[in-house]
């Protein structure tokens, strides 16, 4: 039954996606989509299994595991939500087909990652997943959703790279790239700093931590919003799952990558909660939020690999912040959807917008939530870090801080009734956000009454709750002193003051700016003087090589944008990755 199971989650998502390309405005296949994920549903209450499949890529392992357990159910979950919603809001889209294509094939991949047990089906499932999110991202080719999708490309083909190196090199030193024999013994190979660089830096990327983060600020504003709450809630939760599946946690201490995973992290909190301030579209707030929340992901990683011996509490308290942190980013992107409706009653206005304000709050650990859970478990988790207690002894009640204010940003800018609505409101959108909203409050207690998770974390104590409520009372009384503030100024300085913003993606902005200004120039090389044969080939491969294959790879990269070539394309280079792995 089990085995039935994880191979009908894995295998009904691509046959749908199949019959898309043939039978798209069928109104059953538009309720198949919508339960597509259920099986994973069904599959993360079984017990912990695990199934060989010799050929599979290289004897691959697939089933599930205490880990693989919670990430499965929170991912299928989440797709489950998504498909519902999706369902409503793109219902007059014309190019709906395409986008079920598209959310198909990553649904497949995401959900296969988590039930991966090797290296090489995980890399598999993981490439299927990136690259066909892709096509979400650019599904209303806008010029943004463009470079968005150009951006993301780049930067997954990028990771994709470092991860096949890194699990290579792993392959050779241990000989083996079962997870549950790989992290052991890479632990005692010479070649294990150089090994865990590239594989933290490939899942860097896919987590978002800064500098890796690029393309998530552009992606999530630019994908449909159903694809959004995936990519944010589930997807990018695939590079912690990585992590730990492939570092030596709990078994060596690592005090340079624990520096590193430490500094990083704190920074990425930080850093990018202040940029998500000056941001205008509420998704792309939410995509900075993200970012801020996988620096928490990096610190426990950190701490984890500076003290060994605090594993245990250590990844307890991130499949808790897993847990929390899906429900309720996927619950605030639905609410982007939501709030810019038409509400039918005052009743209805009031009602959504409590549930706004509760599940932003939960990010910032509002008492009485999951994420007041996630957060007391993070505080006592990376508790007794010698050199770096007195730091995240101040450092992560000030993250609370931004948080708060970063939520508040975002109500303010979903605020419901503050903008003209569009669109009726439909039950098949307000179903699944309510529920994840629900869940954010419900989950608390569900944690309290079982006994997976520390009774310390729940516990509503007098001083945790003042530990958790005062940054959260020192934010809102920032953010009203900001709005009394701007009432008072004269107009044109608030004007003044508004303009400013940090553009999405930050960092890659200015990237590619240069790098086009760069070819607009035409700048070379002169610093060497090179023999005339070797000049007049240089100036040969400048004229007429260059400019080819630029124009070349530009109509390829436009001929994506266009169809379903581009999701065609992508599965038929799945398969030939697949049978060359298996010759």
């Amino acid at each position: 039954m089990n085995q039935i199971l994880l191979w009908t989650m894995l295998v009904v998502p691509l046959l749908l996606a199949a019959v898309v390309v043939t039978r798209a405005d069928s109104p059953i296949l538009a309720r198949l989509i919508a339960w597509a994920a259920f099986p994973g549903v069904l599959l993360a209450l079984v017990p912990p299994f695990q199934i060989e499949v010799p050929w599979l890529l290289l004897d691959s392992r697939l089933g599930v595991d205490a880990v693989g357990r919670v990430f499965l159910g929170v991912t299928a979950a989440l797709w489950l939500a998504a498909g519902w919603y999706a369902s409503a809001y793109l219902a007059n889209d014309a190019r709906r087909h395409v986008f079920q294509f598209f959310f198909l094939l990553t649904m497949a991949g995401n959900l296969g990652v988590t039930v991966a047990q090797d290296g090489a089906s995980f890399l598999a499932f993981f490439t299927l997943m990136s690259l066909a999110a892709y096509g979400l991202i650019i599904h209303d080719h806008r010029a943004a959703s463009t470079r968005a999708g150009r951006v993301y490309l780049m930067m997954t083909i990028g990771g994709e790279m470092l991860l096949f190196m890194g699990l290579v090199m792993a392959f050779h030193e241990t000989g083996t790239l079962v997870f549950s024999d790989l992290s052991s013994k890479l632990a005692l190979s010479p070649l294990r700093d150089v090994v865990l660089g590239l594989l933290l830096a490939g899942f860097g990327i896919k987590l978002g931590v800064m500098p890796l983060h690029g393309w998530l600020p552009m992606a999530h504003p630019a994908a449909p919003t159903p694809a959004s709450a995936v990519l944010s809630g589930a997807m990018i939760k695939t590079g912690l799952l990585g992590c730990l599946r492939v570092l030596p946690l709990g078994m060596i201490a690592l005090p340079t990558w624990s520096d590193i995973c430490l500094v990083l992290g704190l920074l990425t909190c930080l850093l990018a909660a202040l940029i998500g301030m000056t941001q205008r579209n509420p998704k792309a707030v939410l995509a900075y939020s993200s970012v801020s929340q996988m620096g928490l992901v990096t610190v426990c990683l950190g701490a984890a690999l500076v003290k060994p011996q605090a594993w245990p509490v250590i990844g307890s308290a991130l499949l808790v912040w897993v847990v929390h942190h899906g429900v309720a980013k996927a619950a605030l992107f639905f609410g982007v959807g939501i709030a810019g409706t038409r509400m039918p009653s005052a009743t209805a206005r009031y009602l959504i917008t409590a549930g706004l304000v509760l599940t932003a709050l939960s990010l910032a650990g509002l008492p009485g939530t999951m994420g007041f859970a996630a957060k007391t478990a993070l505080k006592y988790s990376t508790a007794n870090l010698e050199s770096w207690n007195e730091a995240l002894a101040w450092l992560l009640p000030l993250t609370s801080v931004t948080t708060t204010l970063l939520v508040s940003r975002y109500l303010w800018l979903v605020w419901p009734g503050r903008h003209a609505g569009h669109g009726r409101l439909s039950p098949g959108m307000v179903i699944p956000w309510g529920g994840l909203s629900m869940t954010v409050v419900a989950g608390f207690f569900v944690m309290r009454w079982q006994t997976l998770v520390n009774p310390a974390w729940t516990t509503l104590a007098p001083s945790d709750l003042w530990i958790a409520v005062w940054p959260i009372l020192i934010a809102v009384a920032l953010a009203g002193t900001v709005i009394l503030v701007a009432r008072i100024l004269p107009t044109n300085v608030t004007v003044m003051l508004a303009a400013f913003r940090i553009p999405e993606g930050d960092l890659v902005i200015p990237l590619i700016a240069t790098i086009y200004r760069l070819r607009r120039r035409r700048y070379r090389v002169t610093a060497v003087q090179l023999p005339q044969r070797s000049r007049r080939l240089q100036q040969a491969l400048e004229e007429t090589v260059v400019p080819r294959l630029v124009q070349w790879l530009d109509r390829m990269t436009r001929s994506l944008e266009n169809d379903l070539a581009a999701g065609l394309l992508l599965v038929l280079l799945a398969v030939a990755m697949l049978l060359i792995s298996m010759t």
